[in-house]
């Protein structure tokens, strides 16, 4: 069976580990799983009664982006893992986005074939906020700051079919060359499903480029064609970079800052028109009526730096939206600025734990601007100030939970920064 694209895996990591430590397994599981809402592929829960194990756990990391290894004394002399681990090696050969995630969770010697790979080290310790957070930044992209807030952000609509691809990595290269942060939905997400997100997305950008491929007899892909009219009707510029063959709407190619005709022989990383083309979408690219940021509204206690900082990096790296919080803003009449900021947010996400009276009183200023906003507190459960009875609200029971819980909040929301993604 030919393995799907890494991106098109329906879960993110399989769990490699020694049955001896199923007790261990099974908390990491529980987090990753049912808390953080991530799709993990574990042979307790996954693995169908009557099967060829060896064969099947080989295919069922074809079904999977990663492959979480838990180190301990029992899995570095298990058969197993290191079957598991060569499976696993296959894939990232093949695949380059495919990651292989060591944890040791005990004293134990690294098999000299994890020696190259960078490992996730919590043996004699506690699995606390802090390696909680390097694991859900081990299943995203390394650079979580890359470009927030600093790089002019344009949506990318193009193809992602492997036959079609190389021109359109070129392109985005250019626009990266040329100072652009590339923004794309999320490779897995449903197109324009859950309200119109795509149209947010959008939105939030300065600019797009459609990289238009012909699919027969001129026609190209009807969900790039809708994305080039959202940015029209937003009043958004354009570039329109197309094969030669395909058929353009006047209507859309009347509006466009620059369409292009080229050919698939085309060498593109060198053409003059291109460039040209790149340089005026820079010239009319505007600055977003609406950026896209999540604001977390939380206290500042000095005991919580790490859990808050854990969570500003988790959230930016899922969403690749900035996270602004209310102690980073220290000009101007503070309260009116954050009170606007909470009021333009894409999202706030409000700490309400022992009704504390400053992150109540935001996220009522969220409701009352019709900010969508999400409410998680401390156990032991209350129930909530009246004005948010309607709500649900997330309990957690420690800092590693409510790591979990955010990111089970926030997953819905991600979306794609390309620059990450293309290969050299």
């Amino acid at each position: 069976m030919t393995a799907q694209p890494v991106h098109k895996r329906d879960f993110q990591a399989f769990l490699s580990h020694a049955h001896a430590d199923k007790s261990t397994v099974d908390r990491l599981y529980a987090w990753l799983h049912d808390t953080a809402d991530i799709p993990i592929w574990y042979d307790a829960a996954n693995l169908p009664t009557g099967t060829m194990i060896g064969t099947y756990l080989a295919e069922a990391i074809t079904q999977c982006r990663s492959l979480i290894i838990v180190l301990s004394e029992a899995s570095v002399k298990s058969g197993w893992v290191k079957e598991e681990y060569n499976a696993a090696l296959g894939q990232r050969t093949q695949f380059e986005e495919f990651r292989i995630i060591p944890i040791r969770f005990e004293e134990c010697e690294v098999p000299g074939f994890l020696q190259t790979t960078k490992w996730l080290d919590i043996a004699g310790g506690q699995f606390d906020i802090i390696p909680a957070n390097d694991l859900l930044a081990s299943l995203y992209y390394d650079d979580v700051d890359l470009g927030l807030g600093k790089n002019r952000d344009i949506y990318i609509s193009r193809t992602w079919r492997e036959n079609e691809a190389d021109q359109a990595d070129i392109i985005c290269r250019l626009l990266v060359k040329a100072g652009f942060r590339l923004i794309g939905d999320s490779k897995d997400q449903e197109g324009f499903a859950e309200g119109q997100r795509v149209e947010s997305i959008i939105s939030s950008c300065g600019g797009l480029v459609a990289i238009l491929p012909d699919r027969g007899q001129g026609k190209t892909s009807k969900y790039m064609l809708k994305e080039i009219e959202i940015a029209r009707d937003l009043n958004l510029p354009y570039l329109i970079v197309k094969e030669s063959t395909v058929d353009l709407p006047g209507e859309l190619a009347n509006q466009a800052t620059e369409v292009l005709d080229t050919n698939p022989a085309d060498d593109l990383s060198n053409s003059a028109a291109l460039q040209n083309g790149i340089e005026l979408l820079g010239e009319e690219w505007v600055s977003p009526a609406k950026p896209h940021y999540i604001f977390f509204g939380t206290d500042f206690d000095d005991t919580h730096t790490d859990r808050n900082r854990a969570i500003k990096q988790t959230i930016q790296r899922v969403t690749a939206m900035p996270c602004v919080m209310g102690d980073e803003i220290r000009s101007g009449q503070i309260q009116r600025v954050i009170t606007e900021r909470i009021s333009e947010a894409f999202m706030m996400i409000a700490d309400i734990s022992a009704e504390n009276i400053n992150t109540c009183i935001e996220a009522g200023i969220a409701r009352g601007a019709r900010t969508r906003f999400h409410l998680v507190a401390s156990e032991p459960r209350r129930r909530p100030p009246f004005m948010f009875r309607d709500q649900q609200v997330w309990h957690y029971a420690d800092d590693v939970d409510l790591l979990g819980k955010i990111h089970r909040i926030v997953y819905p929301y991600r979306r794609r920064v390309l620059n990450w993604e293309l290969p050299a």
